[in-house]
């Protein structure tokens, strides 16, 4: 399923059709045939990812214990133990990334946390890591260790394939959904 694609589908939705959407989309991950389905692709021990809403991004983690509603997970970056329902397990491994259309802003869908982002701050282009989605902007720490919160239509992502020595010396230059960068002598 594109996730892009069903985004574009419910942009366009009325507030009723979305809350009528929700309502059979909980029913339908709720069905006790549908979770016994999906027991049955796993087993303890197996190394699987699940989808984190607060960080908006895939977490890898190991199956300690299959109970009868949900699977208790260790997270492999924390090694914390979450109790998670099996509908936010990503057995089929799915990319589940949301893309930004180049004629749209970016929303929080477009971001998570840990992304490497920029912005523009007068002039000035400021280079970043996302430690926080929140309802309107998100909140992140630069390089220079400053912290910010910055609405989600002025960020873009930055491929952060650099060492920071070499991103001083980088001019970027943000072109709708492309970034382009050279190094200044």
């Amino acid at each position: 399923m594109d996730f892009t694609e069903v985004m574009q589908l419910l942009k366009n939705a009325s507030p009723y059709d979305l809350y009528r959407i929700k309502v059979a989309i909980e029913n339908e991950i709720e069905r006790l045939e549908r979770i016994r389905l999906m027991r049955e692709c796993f087993a303890m021990g197996d190394k699987v990812s699940y989808f984190d809403s607060d960080k908006n991004a895939l977490i890898h983690a190991i199956v300690l214990e299959k109970n009868p509603k949900k699977a208790l997970l260790k997270n492999l970056c924390d090694q914390q133990i979450w109790n998670i329902p099996y509908y936010m397990i990503n057995l089929t491994g799915k990319e589940s990334d949301i893309h930004i259309n180049r004629k749209e802003k970016p929303t929080k869908n477009n971001f998570k946390i840990g992304d490497c982002i920029g912005f523009n701050n007068d002039g000035k282009q400021c280079i970043g890591t996302i430690t926080k989605l929140n309802h309107k902007t998100a909140s992140l720490i630069t390089r220079d260790n400053k912290r910010w919160r910055v609405g989600y239509g002025i960020l873009f992502k930055v491929l952060d394939g650099e060492s920071e020595d070499q991103v001083s010396n980088m001019s970027i230059v943000y072109t709708g959904n492309l970034i382009e960068h050279s190094n200044i002598t």
